[in-house]
């Protein structure tokens, strides 16, 4: 078992998942993390991606996928990795900080 970081993805259609980054912390810098939500946003098939911060945690991303503008909000935490399951580790959030 290990803990790795996730992005919860929400867009404006309804749909939640969440999504393994494959990395066991996430740089505390704002820009770092723009970086990485844009990554993985390009990498669902997003393009002309647009981030913004809400908090360290959570931002708002304007973008196009299939030629439709989807908003979608990434929130970023940390989840026990247990082969293909995670666990969210919502109890451990502010010692993780």
């Amino acid at each position: 078992m290990e803990i790795t970081a996730i992005a919860t993805i929400k867009t404006n259609e309804g749909t939640k998942s969440t999504l393994d980054l494959d990395i066991p912390l996430l740089i505390d810098l704002v820009p770092a993390r723009k970086f990485k939500v844009t990554q993985t946003l390009e990498s669902l098939g997003h393009t002309d991606v647009e981030v913004e911060s809400v908090n360290m945690d959570v931002y708002k991303a304007k973008s196009t996928v299939n030629g439709t503008k989807q908003d979608t909000t990434i929130e970023i935490s940390y989840a026990l990795r247990h082969g293909d399951r995670l666990f969210a580790l919502t109890e451990l959030h502010d010692i993780l900080k």
